[in-house]
């Protein structure tokens, strides 16, 4: 043994000596910081090898993993911000994201909202997002829908989004395992049927979804009928004012204007004066 290998040997020895020397909350303290880091490195692993399998996957790479065979996989939260990273880099048409609740979830990361609008900014694909009307009662919800907004997002609020999921252009889709509940796990979906179908689901939810609009102007003709359209759809005063994002005294009252302009003294009486004059439709009526 030379001289260089029994002193590497000695500090390694003299290490251990050390270590096993520490006190007893040291010690854990260490072996969980070498644990979680090693737990790090191989949920980045994970993250890799199913990015890999993704790609070999839609290639034709890989046949005992295609979509047909396992049309819905499950997505452990660990790895499910790198595959919808993944998934959102891939994208070169449209992606189509429905949102329950804003502030449910960890949500992407600084890095990656930072990337996506960059992307989104230069036009590189096309990103359409039904956002919970509820978003608009909060400032941090306001500015999230607007920053989005500001690159070029196509933003819609709807009264009850029927649950949370993204569609990436025709060959992926990440939804909640559960309908409709608010945190649920997650799971992958590349079978092509089913995600045509959730491509579908979007679509025509989003053209009865409200568009996001500016706050309610001072009182005209156009402000009316923009008031009697959220009327007709059967919105509640704490709905409409929520969606204008005014108060909902300012809501009542300009609803009392608008019926003394009309010379109705009922709700009921404003929506067969709007009716009778074409001011609102079925079409306008539908369920959003």
């Amino acid at each position: 043994m030379t001289d260089d290998e029994a002193l590497t040997d000695d500090e390694a020895l003299g290490g251990s000596v050390q270590r096993f020397l520490a006190g007893p909350m040291e010690r854990l303290q260490r072996i969980l910081a070498d644990s979680e880091q090693h737990l790090d490195e191989r949920r980045a692993e994970l993250a890799e090898m199913r990015a890999a399998l993704s790609e070999l996957s839609s290639a034709g790479g890989v046949a005992d993993v295609s979509p047909q065979d396992q049309p819905v996989e499950r997505l452990p939260a660990p790895v499910a911000p790198a595959v919808v990273r993944h998934l959102t880099e891939r994208t070169r048409q449209t992606l189509r994201t429905c949102i329950m609740s804003h502030d449910a979830g960890p949500g992407p990361d600084d890095e990656s909202v930072r990337s996506t609008q960059e992307r989104l900014a230069r036009r590189q694909f096309r990103q359409r997002t039904i956002y919970p009307i509820e978003i608009m009662d909060s400032p941090d919800g306001r500015e999230r829908v607007r920053s989005w907004g500001a690159v070029g997002e196509d933003q819609r609020l709807s009264l009850v989004p029927p649950t949370d999921f993204a569609v990436f252009d025709q060959h992926a889709v990440v939804t909640a395992a559960t309908w409709g509940e608010v945190g649920s796990e997650l799971v992958l979906i590349r079978h092509p049927m089913l995600v045509r179908a959730f491509a579908e689901l979007f679509d025509r939810s989003f053209a009865r979804a409200l568009p996001v609009v500016p706050a309610l102007g001072p009182p005209d003709q156009e402000e009316d009928l923009r008031l009697l359209r959220l009327l007709a759809l059967g919105l509640k005063d704490e709905s409409i004012a929520r969606y204008l994002g005014c108060s909902l005294r300012t809501v009542r009252r300009r609803v009392a204007q608008v019926m003394d302009r009309h010379g109705v003294q009922t709700r009921f009486q404003l929506g067969v004066a709007a009716a009778r004059h074409d001011l609102v439709s079925l079409r306008d009526t539908q369920d959003r």
